[in-house]
């Protein structure tokens, strides 16, 4: 089940059952934190990434990830998987 999913749950113990949010986050396995926690839009914040990749594989068709990635690199582009 993904966390969408269990949020909804929660959603609906609370609203249409009446149980508090932490009884309800508890039974579907959902931390409060995580049922609080603002839902973000991946695409949006990947789509700068994804443009210069595309880019890239229009020029490049054989290139694979870390060819890509080095690429990028020299480019100027330092994305990493954490930020």
């Amino acid at each position: 089940m993904t966390p969408s999913a269990r949020r909804e749950a929660v959603q609906i113990m609370t609203q249409d059952h009446g149980l508090s949010v932490q009884r309800a986050c508890s039974s579907a396995r959902l931390s409060r934190a995580a049922y609080y926690r603002p839902i973000q839009d991946r695409s949006q914040a990947d789509a700068e990434i994804v443009t210069a990749l595309n880019e890239l594989i229009a020029v490049e068709l054989r290139w694979g990830f870390w060819k890509c990635f080095d690429r990028l690199r020299q480019m100027g582009r330092h994305w990493n998987h954490i930020l």
